[in-house]
């Protein structure tokens, strides 16, 4: 099963709470109040997304947590690689030393899907995920569809 882990999907909401007041700054506390995550997961996860410079931290009395840059400028791949690390579907997407990579006859076809799983990704924004996705359109090779 593909699926993301719970962090991502945390960091997730993280994110989109915070697109939803981009000129304010919140403590990692009043995030997890905000939010319902634990207080100790959304530290973790600020830090890790700080470095990864989707948000930035501010020190003091008046500090706390905003978006690094725009919500539109942030995608949902960049917040999986942030915690996840780079995406692969298969062993030999992300490292092509697969004991069977030179006999393989579908090792093209998973490198194709993977990347075409990461733009779809990259094409999904933090501001796309503070309004519904429903009525948004997507292109299959070339063919839009709608996301019912």
């Amino acid at each position: 099963m593909l699926q993301i882990n719970k962090l991502t999907d945390y960091a997730t909401i993280i994110l989109s709470f915070l697109a939803l007041r981009p000129e304010k700054k919140f403590s990692a506390n009043g995030i997890a109040e905000k939010t319902s995550i634990a207080a100790p997961t959304v530290s973790k996860l600020l830090k890790l997304l700080s470095k990864y410079g989707l948000v930035i931290s501010f020190r003091g009395t008046e500090g706390g947590y905003q978006l690094a840059r725009s919500a539109t400028q942030m995608t949902l791949a960049d917040v999986i690689t942030a915690i996840e690390g780079n995406m692969a579907i298969t062993e030999c997407c992300a490292t092509y030393t697969c004991t069977l990579n030179s006999l393989c006859a579908v090792k093209d076809n998973w490198q194709f899907i993977n990347k075409k799983i990461i733009a779809a990704l990259a094409s999904i924004t933090i501001h796309d995920m503070i309004r519904p996705l429903a009525g948004h359109s997507i292109a299959l090779r070339g063919i839009p569809i709608m996301v019912k």
